[in-house]
């Protein structure tokens, strides 16, 4: 049955096979014809399942590839760097100061798996997001299909896998495959939504979301906008719709109440995890920051915001000559105005859909821009990742949406031709050069000169860190006004220890030979002159007869 039929249509149906007024088909007994029916598809179900397999792997590996054409930061080494240390015996993190987001149940036990199996390196960073990403193109089409069998179900798998089939080359790359920075939660809270899609109502189910959104929220905090927030606001909305005008006893509406009340319980348990977690000794999170900005930005808010959109969708065209690329983002716009045409759909019908998921999507992605546009983080074009989710949920809407409609009316052929050019942009992603990894040159440098443990900025501690595999530890410290402290941005406090590390160098980088990022002269006043100065490409390495840690202020 089509997400798109209507209530006149549903309860015709649900009369021919005699289901109770206050039972959904999906709970009703199959009859022995249905049961019979269900049997003769088997085989279909293992083909279904061989072909996701088959499509999961040969996708990973175009997504490895494309997440090489970006080189990793130190945003994506210092998750590699907390999962290295979980995978050593600290569970917890003891020691560790995150952001305001610790992905400790998304995304580190991903890459501890991946330290497993490889060790220590920049390609882990690689490995963990070509990962993420083939799970979000698998479990969106997965979504997107719902129930539905045969040619229809093909379809929706295909517009909402194929619309994120392949990411834009460059930026887009760089927000969708490199580090986690939001774009992997999508992958647990498609998991609850496929949950909510395929499980009976039964009590367990409204349980395990809760706890599952828990899980997520322990992670990244991002997951009670676009995950529970959009849950407690649609079982809201039908709760009130059954209860208040139409009259329904409330033992109709219990699965409603007790989801949403598990979703919006969830933000506090998980709050209280964390806060136990730090209490105990393990990481401690910065602060989230909820503060409005003034009225004054919001037009460039809303220019990083639709530029954002176009890069998350790959049709970024703004400021691209023509040529290839430029040719690929337009091709592109063709499942932007999919996701747009389904996102509007499911706006305008809003209180009239079935369709749980359609609803708690459309919420979401209503709530993620609006929580965006205002707030102080759109800052840069790297912000987007803050809305990372609103292409997996827009592609579902799509594929849900949208396939039978576009069947109906022969354009299957038109949406074929797309999705073979959406499979040539992938082409052309995998066919691009790999660079080595940030500051891998800087790496190669002071392992040829013995130089193994440093101070230095945020941009090249952790990445040299983990470009070495962690034989030199290049730690970023606060050169502040009024001398240097240990650092306290996705830092361990045990680094900074004289008793346990030495760090005889400082290394400092430059972009025009005047600025620098740490400037040699607040060096020399925090540690006196060096004994030997280095001048590197754009780095300046200055190199002591001392330890340097002990020097650090608390």
């Amino acid at each position: 049955m089509s997400a798109a039929d209507g209530p006149a249509t549903r309860g015709a149906m649900a009369g021919t096979v005699g289901t109770p007024p206050h039972v959904t088909a999906r709970d009703a007994p199959a009859a022995p014809a249905q049961r019979h029916r269900r049997t003769g598809r088997e085989p279909a179900w293992w083909w279904w399942t061989a072909g996701y397999v088959v499509a999961a792997i040969l996708l990973f590996l175009c997504y490895l590839r494309i997440s090489g054409t970006q080189a990793v930061t130190s945003d994506g080494a210092s998750n590699a760097l907390q999962a290295w240390d979980m995978l050593h015996g600290n569970l917890w993190l003891h020691g560790w100061a995150l952001t305001d987001v610790s992905f400790y149940t998304t995304e580190l036990p991903e890459y501890a798996l991946v330290e497993l199996l490889r060790g220590l390196g920049p390609a882990d960073v690689h490995i963990a997001a070509a990962l993420s990403y083939t799970l979000l193109v698998v479990l969106a089409g997965l979504l997107a299909k719902g129930r539905a069998t045969g040619i229809s179900g093909l379809v929706r798998v295909l517009i909402a896998s194929g619309i994120m089939i392949a990411p834009e080359i460059g930026p887009g790359a760089f927000i969708l495959l490199l580090s986690p920075d939001h774009t992997g939660t999508g992958v647990p809270l498609l998991l609850i939504f496929l949950l909510l899609d395929r499980a009976p109502r039964r009590w367990w189910v409204p349980v395990a979301a809760g706890l599952l959104l828990v899980w997520v929220q322990i992670g990244d905090r991002l997951a009670f906008t676009i995950g529970a927030l959009p849950i407690v606001v649609v079982c809201a909305v039908r709760a009130y719709q059954g209860l208040a005008q139409r009259r329904e006893p409330m033992s109709s509406r219990w699965f409603e109440l007790t989801l949403g009340g598990a979703a919006l319980v969830s933000e506090p348990v998980a709050s209280v995890v964390v806060k136990t977690i730090g209490h105990l000794g393990g990481f401690v999170v910065a602060p989230l920051q909820t503060t409005f900005d003034a009225s004054a930005n919001w037009p460039a808010h809303l220019s990083l915001m639709t530029e954002g959109i176009l890069g998350l969708y790959g049709a970024d065209i703004t400021g691209r000559p023509l040529g290839v690329f430029a040719a690929v983002a337009l091709l592109h716009l063709a499942g932007l105005a999919l996701a747009a045409w389904a996102f509007a759909r499911a706006i305008r019908r809003f209180f009239g859909w079935e369709d749980m998921i359609v609803q708690i999507l459309a919420v979401a992605i209503v709530v993620n821009l609006a929580a965006y546009f205002f707030s102080i983080l759109p800052r840069t074009f790297w912000d987007t990742r803050e809305i990372a989710a609103v292409l997996p949920f827009g592609a579902v809407l799509a594929g849900r949406l949208l396939a039978d409609q576009l069947t109906a009316a022969r354009l299957l052929p038109l949406l074929g031709a797309c999705l073979l050019g959406y499979v040539f942009a992938l082409g052309y992603g995998i066919s691009r050069p790999n660079p080595p990894a940030h500051d891998q040159a800087l790496t190669n440098w002071l392992a040829a000169h013995h130089l193994t443990g440093g101070l230095g900025s945020y941009a090249e501690g952790n990445s040299v860190t983990i470009d070495s595999g962690g034989s030199i530890q290049l730690r970023a410290a606060n050169f502040g006004s009024s001398g240097v402290s240990p650092g306290t941005h996705n830092s361990q406090s045990s680094w900074y220890d004289p008793r346990q590390h030495n760090a005889n160098f400082v290394v400092t980088t430059t972009q025009d030979g005047t600025h620098f990022y740490i400037p040699p002269a607040k060096i020399v006043a925090a540690f006196g002159p060096p004994a030997h100065t280095y001048h590197y490409s754009v780095y300046t390495i200055m190199v002591y007869s001392k330890n340097l840690l002990a020097s650090l202020q608390p």
